[in-house]
């Protein structure tokens, strides 16, 4: 009967998780303290509002015409942003670790969100309610300022790629984006890849091939 409990509980399972867990809080840790410095108990307030969670590839973490409840901190795998109109799908940015993603507008707003949040791979995140966020703030104000940088930076962002979208060819961002994580954007589907930079999946293959990727 011994020998079945421990089969049934496969502890070194169990404990490599839980080691893979802490690595990725500290490397989000070290994400957070990029942005803004951050004490040790501040983290301790951040930390404890956190919650870690796995998605399956192909599963909808954010799903449009809900209210977003959630910021998630990618830590393991990619995700993509994409909305749809007049019933064509557009990808609008992918997700790498270490980053923090959500439905922002819908978020901020507490209104129905436009956008979808899809798993490429399998994917891991921590992620911190709304509510919890606010009572963050409310206790700390370096929290607040945290979350008031990655809305910036995360704004920013998407502004620095409406510009790159008419200011470089769709090679030149195709390489920036291959060279930024090789690995993971092997593992993204070509007709995803080619809706993100706003070009067909054939202009892609010529694309990868002139480049050699």
């Amino acid at each position: 009967m011994l020998n079945n409990f421990f089969h049934t509980f496969d502890f070194l399972n169990l404990y490599r998780n839980w080691k893979m867990k802490k690595l990725h809080k500290e490397q989000l840790r070290g994400f957070i303290n990029y942005v803004v410095p951050i004490s040790a108990n501040d983290w301790s307030l951040f930390d404890k509002r956190l919650y870690y969670k796995k998605f399956e590839k192909g599963e909808l973490i954010s799903h449009s015409g809900e209210t977003e409840n959630f910021m998630y901190f990618l830590v393991d795998g990619v995700s993509r942003i994409f909305h749809f109109n007049d019933n064509m799908e557009y990808t609008l940015r992918f997700n790498f670790p270490i980053s923090a993603f959500n439905s922002y507008a819908s978020f901020i707003s507490r209104t129905p969100s436009l956008i979808n949040v899809e798993a490429i791979t399998d994917v891991k995140v921590f992620r911190m309610s709304y509510n919890d966020m606010q009572s963050l703030y409310e206790e700390s104000k370096t929290a607040e300022r945290v979350g008031r940088r990655m809305i910036e930076l995360l704004y920013l962002q998407r502004e620095v790629k409406e510009i790159q979208m008419h200011s470089k060819t769709a090679e030149d961002y195709y390489s920036e984006l291959v060279k930024s994580n090789e690995e993971l954007t092997g593992q993204i589907p070509q007709k995803y890849i080619a809706s993100y930079l706003g070009i067909t999946p054939e202009s892609l293959s010529r694309i990868k091939r002139k480049l050699k990727y």
